[in-house]
């Protein structure tokens, strides 16, 4: 755990200690504009799908309005800004380069995520410069017949590996470690057998960090590509195989250690995850903990305490995953819709009365594989003896 991650936690544990803290990390989504047509993707939920990117043009926020944002954010402590949304950022790379600009002139730490194919020479020698931090490539195939059928629109592969052809250049004229590559990948039953291939491929372009996530579904083209029972059966000889080669590689990932993402009951209820919350949370009940800490352990979410998600409409929540509701950032400061603001104030309630809300069976897997990880980075901090008992639950639950 270094210093920044330290923060993070230090603030939640502060919360529920009784004393308020700003915000840690905020997701924006500059707009919800993109060039692909990616099958496993939320976008197609909508009932306007095609015409999203329309859509997006009168809903949208003026670039001031997000520089002001920024600026708001960085007097208030916020440390960490995940650029994102339903979109490709660089569709629009005339907001989204000033937003990054901005975020690195305050010292806070940035990271993106793309699909990489709208990126040019400049935008990537601009973002090398400004010494952004990550840049999240979203990848689902290590070949182009994968990759470019998951995504819909030949060619996606080729432009996305110049990219980062192109980046890597860049890094090694200005010596920089900057910017971290990640790779994110949604499990299919069109890629599960190719992790190990993903793993040769990062190794071949420099990518520090795997992130493998369970498919959500969204739409009947997600049912189509979800893996069944058949599937989960022989996964893990090729897990196996990717887990040995990301070792021997020495690349970071989010399926081996602590996170263990591809949990095969992760894997059976994405679309499903208020199932696992509710579980986790009886299984930290049963501790029988007292004091601010029985709170802490046993609430089903602790985004409320650390996070919050900007829509491109203005539109503040807790996270991406409330399509509804929360309060709208264009005639307030975040500092009001933080600490002043119903939205929160009512969903903090909630969680602490260990309600679960509808929204969060459509909640990332991810999400619970990193809430499991942040109890125990925090217990082992301030309750070793606490965090050995939770860590041998969470060991059985991955190796039964």
């Amino acid at each position: 755990m270094d210093a920044h991650e330290f923060e993070k936690y230090r603030r939640i544990l502060e919360w529920f200690r009784g004393n308020p803290q700003p915000p840690f990390k905020i997701d924006i989504e500059l707009h919800r504009r993109c060039n692909l047509r990616c099958l496993s993707c939320s976008r197609r939920s909508s009932p306007d799908y095609e015409r999203l990117n329309e859509i997006s043009k009168e809903l949208e926020m003026p670039l001031e309005k997000w520089l002001r944002i920024v600026e708001e954010a960085a007097e208030l402590g916020v440390k960490e800004w995940h650029i994102a949304g339903g979109g490709e950022p660089m569709f629009l790379p005339e907001v989204t380069i000033p937003v990054m600009k901005k975020i690195k002139e305050y010292g806070m730490l940035g990271i993106i995520t793309t699909n990489g194919t709208l990126w040019t020479r400049k935008i990537i020698e601009t973002v090398v410069k400004i010494g952004w931090d990550r840049i999240h490539f979203s990848i689902d195939g290590p070949n182009s017949k994968i990759h470019d059928y998951l995504r819909q629109v030949p060619g996606t592969f080729r432009r996305v590996v110049k990219t980062l052809n192109m980046l890597n250049k860049f890094k090694e004229k200005y010596k920089t470690d900057k910017p971290m590559i990640n790779m994110n990948t949604v499990l299919s039953i069109k890629n599960y057998k190719l992790l190990p291939e993903m793993v040769k491929f990062a190794k071949k372009h420099k990518i520090e960090f795997m992130f493998i996530e369970p498919l959500i579904v969204y739409s009947k083209y997600g049912e189509k590509l979800k893996l069944k029972k058949k599937h989960l059966q022989e996964f893990p000889k090729y897990l196996k195989k990717a887990i040995e080669l990301a070792k021997k590689f020495n690349i970071h990932n989010n399926f081996i250690g602590l996170e263990r993402n591809l949990d095969p009951e992760l894997i059976q209820k994405s679309s499903k995850m208020n199932e696992i919350v509710e579980k986790d949370m009886e299984e930290m009940k049963k501790l029988k903990v007292k004091g601010f800490l029985s709170k802490f352990l046993t609430v089903p979410c602790y985004k409320p305490w650390f996070h919050m998600t900007i829509k491109c409409e203005g539109r503040v929540t807790s996270c991406d995953v409330p399509v509804f509701g929360g309060e709208n950032i264009r005639n307030k400061t975040i500092k009001e819709i933080w600490f002043k603001g119903e939205y929160f104030r009512k969903l903090r309630r909630m969680l602490k009365s260990r309600k679960i809300p509808e929204f969060c069976a459509q909640c990332n897997p991810s999400h619970t594989s990193q809430r499991r990880r942040m109890r125990l980075e925090i217990l082992k901090t301030i309750n070793p003896k606490l965090y050995e008992k939770v860590k041998a639950l969470y060991e059985y639950k991955f190796n039964r």
